[in-house]
């Protein structure tokens, strides 16, 4: 998708460069950005219930099933690039071909301190404590966004407000983790996700969309900078099995990432004919 991408970008540019008329010329602008990508609603927030282990009412789950992200992504603060497109209809209506890239690592804390405080300490049949040390290792969020634009310009002297609606396909990278359980100083049991019906998925491509809001100043003719809060949003249902644990049975995880993401950047622009 990256490859298309920049595929597309290149074709076109030569293909600007080969029309020759300053007009069209004038109406084409491209842009750098970068900044924070801050997660959003239930992608940052944290749950540690969904992936105890199911019991029976009234006992004590007594291990971790796996790392569920349905009710809570544990996204915490991340960064992003971008790179955009521009086509200007009018002199208030334009058209967009964009990229983001986002990265959130994940917070894996509140399962560690869960874990140490229900299930680390043990007791064997002689009455004599004992511990099992566990802990939770993850992946990044990784996240590819390509996706088409249609705004509204309002130009105020040197600087102009743009609003955009934005719908596309946001390949979001599984995050693979792992549970590790030391149950004596030379054996340690992993907890891994593997298949379903083929393999665990490398990526999760859904469909996005979202909202825009940027501010430009014009530095020259051909020039511009600015600031830009980008909203984008998509669902990635997915499933997996978890691996056996001593006499326990694998789970099968029915799942989802909602990605939530608002990308807060500073970026540059250049117009290729200028006004």
């Amino acid at each position: 998708m990256k490859k298309l991408f920049f595929s597309i970008l290149l074709v076109f540019i030569n293909h600007i460069g080969s029309f020759g008329q300053e007009k069209f010329f004038e109406k084409i602008e491209f842009g750098f950005s970068s900044g924070l990508a801050v997660p959003v609603g239930h992608f940052k927030e944290i749950s540690v219930a969904p992936s105890l282990e199911p019991v029976p009412p009234g006992s004590n789950p007594e291990r971790f099933q796996g790392f569920l992200k349905n009710e809570g992504g544990q996204a915490q603060l991340g960064y992003s690039l971008g790179l955009n497109l521009t086509y200007h209809l009018t002199s208030s209506v334009f058209i967009s071909l964009n990229y983001l890239n986002t990265q959130h690592s994940i917070d894996t804390r509140p399962q560690q301190i869960y874990y140490d405080a229900n299930f680390k300490s043990e007791i064997d049949l002689n009455g004599v404590p004992f511990e099992v040390p566990g802990r939770l290792e993850s992946d990044t969020y990784r996240a590819d966004i390509f996706y088409l634009g249609i705004g509204y310009r309002l130009p105020i002297h040197r600087l102009e407000v743009r609003f955009t609606g934005l719908a596309g396909i946001n390949n979001l990278e599984f995050p693979f983790y792992s549970w590790t359980y030391q149950i004596s100083e030379t054996t340690a049991i992993p907890l891994r996700p593997f298949p379903v019906d083929g393999p665990v998925p490398t990526s999760l491509r859904e469909f996005a969309y979202g909202l825009e809001t940027k501010v430009a100043y014009s530095l020259s003719k051909k020039f511009n900078m600015n600031l830009s809060a980008t909203y984008l949003r998509s669902d990635h249902p997915h499933d997996y099995w978890t691996s056996l644990l001593a006499a326990s049975i694998a789970y099968k995880i029915q799942d989802e990432i909602r990605y939530r993401n608002l990308a807060v950047q500073f970026g540059i622009s250049y117009r290729f004919g200028g006004e």
